[in-house]
Formats: structure tokens, C-alpha cells, sequence
């Protein structure tokens, strides 16, 4: 059994490995190596099945699984529990942990996790049904030269730029890590963000329909029935801008539903403040100036009493 085992290791190894150097794609992992407690291989189809203490390993990324099945000619990998994957995903940073997990190393590659997904990829944090990865990593895709990752994720619960303190929200997000780094992001459907505040500040606490982040713009653009809460103010637009480096929002568009048409804007924004919870600038009372008769002193008298 031993003897089986290590001969049917090297046999996927070897083939995983021949069948990459073969593709034209430079994202591909030139070697692949999966190992478990028992393997099955079927040398014609190029199926497996693996069981117990699964793990492989590809380029960077190590998954570690109690069971796997796969085909070495599609080159791919299937894992229907307790997935823990680790390493980096094309030169980003990697610490996944989810229910379900399809990799293929196809001409462009692709991680789908599902189920729970939780963990780090590159600069973000992130908890949300499932995740997508998306080739192009580790590719020069752009005149800078940088690394290149896209993702999307379905049902995110929190979504953590940890570089910028910025946390999202929403049923659907999608974007692109460059370098790691969060560098696009497009979120739709009950859309939340939280930004970090700045020292003695409150947060600042946004609601939307839709949001499009720019880290070149150095913004989050907010749009569909948009509420700003800050502490005891809540701002309400069609459109928000956040900066999160001021911890500022600025309204570019009008209250919805209070004109014609609940689609128009009145080109008005409305802002609520709880004067309760604003602090009041004390001022110190005018000094009353002294009358002049105070101020003027008798003059001297020149000499002594006759």
C-alpha cells in the first residue's frame, strides 16, 4: 500500500507538472504536487480521487482538504469540505477557510470558493458566501507593471480594505487587487460602508444601492437613495462622495421621491442634526470695559498743605 501510494503521488505529480509546462499562459504553476492518505488514479481519463489528509500544493498555494476529486487533463481540483487554503494566490497573500472549494488551472486560473468563506486575500478581510479569484495574477496588466488580481464575492457580510480602515457590504461586490491592494471595487444591492475615523472623530456610516470605489480617486462614489450617519448628523442624497482619508462626505445630488416624479431629484440635499449630540463651542463672556472715571487718577499736587 505505501509502495501504491508513492507511485500513484508521483504519477499525478508528474503529469500536473508536463501538462503545465505544455500551456502558453505564464500564470500557470509549472509544477503541482497533491498527496493524501488514499488515491485512486485512472491513467486513461485522468480522473482521481483522493481521501484523507488531502493536500496540494501549486505555485504558491497550498489547500489542505479531507477529501478531492479532479481531472489532470482539464487540470482542475474539486474539494467539498473543510477547506483551509494558505500561501498566495498569484503573489497575493492568501488565508481562506470555506465549505467548498473548485481550482482550476486553466489558460486563465480561477479559485471558486463557497460556503462560509472567510479569511485574507492581499490587503482585504473578508466574510461572504463565495469568493471568486481570476487569472491575471502575477501578470504585468497594466503600463505599471503591477500584479493583477480580480475577484467577486456574493453576500458579502464585511468586506475589510484594512490598508485604508474601510469596511463594505452588499449582496454583490466585485474588483481588482493590484499588488495586493485594493484598487477597484464596485458593490450593488444594500450596500454598507464604515469608514475609520480620524482622531476625535465618529466614524462616519453609509447606506446605498450602489457603490463604486477608486483608490486613484481616493473615493467612494454612493448613489440610490444614499444616508451619511457622523455622531448626531445624518445626511440623505441621490449621491454621496466619501473620502476616506479625511473621514469627509460630500452630497452631489438632490433628495429623491420629493418632486414630480419619485426617479427625479428636487437637486436639494437634506441634512438632520440631533443638536443633543453636538458639542457646543464655549465662548468666553466680553470683559465690561471700566468707565472713565475710574480709569482717570487725580493728578498730584505740587507741594505740601498751607
Amino acid at each position: 500500500m505505501r509502495l501504491f501510494k508513492l507511485i500513484t503521488i508521483l504519477a499525478l505529480t508528474s503529469a500536473l507538472a508536463v501538462y503545465a509546462e505544455g500551456a502558453v499562459s505564464d500564470t500557470l504553476p509549472d509544477k503541482a504536487t497533491l498527496s493524501a492518505n488514499r488515491m485512486r488514479f485512472d491513467s486513461q481519463t485522468g480522473d482521481f480521487l483522493a481521501d484523507g489528509n488531502v493536500t496540494i500544493a501549486a505555485g504558491g498555494l497550498t489547500v489542505a482538504a479531507p477529501r478531492g476529486t479532479g481531472n489532470i487533463e482539464r487540470r482542475e481540483v474539486l474539494f467539498d469540505e473543510g477547506i483551509a487554503a494558505s500561501g498566495d494566490w498569484m503573489g497575493d497573500p492568501v488565508s481562506l477557510k470555506a465549505g467548498k472549494l473548485a481550482l482550476s488551472f486553466a489558460e486563465d486560473p480561477t479559485c471558486r470558493f463557497q460556503e462560509g468563506v472567510k479569511g485574507g486575500v492581499g490587503a482585504m478581510s473578508l466574510d461572504a458566501d463565495r469568493l471568486t479569484l481570476i487569472g491575471l495574477g502575477g501578470l504585468a496588466n497594466n503600463s505599471a507593471g503591477s500584479r493583477q488580481t480580480k475577484f467577486w464575492l456574493v453576500k458579502v457580510r464585511s468586506l475589510e480594505d484594512r490598508s485604508k480602515g474601510i469596511t463594505f457590504g452588499a449582496d454583490t461586490v466585485e474588483g481588482v487587487l493590484r499588488d495586493g491592494e485594493l484598487h477597484t471595487l464596485t458593490a450593488d444591492k444594500g450596500v454598507w460602508l464604515r469608514g475609520r475615523p480620524k482622531k476625535g472623530e465618529e466614524a462616519v456610516n453609509l447606506r446605498g444601492n450602489h457603490a463604486l470605489y477608486s483608490l486613484d480617486r481616493g473615493s467612494v462614489v454612493l448613489s440610490g437613495n444614499v444616508s451619511a450617519v457622523q455622531g448626531g448628523r445624518t445626511l440623505r442624497s441621490n449621491s454621496i462622495v466619501y473620502f476616506p482619508e479625511q473621514n469627509r462626505v460630500e452630497a452631489i445630488g438632490g433628495v429623491p421621491g420629493r418632486s414630480a416624479s419619485p426617479n427625479e431629484s428636487t437637486g436639494r440635499a437634506e441634512i438632520t442634526i440631533d443638536l443633543s449630540r453636538e458639542k457646543l463651542k464655549k465662548t468666553a463672556p466680553a470683559k465690561e470695559k471700566e468707565p472713565s472715571s475710574k480709569k482717570a487718577k487725580a493728578p498730584a499736587q505740587k507741594g505740601g498743605r498751607k
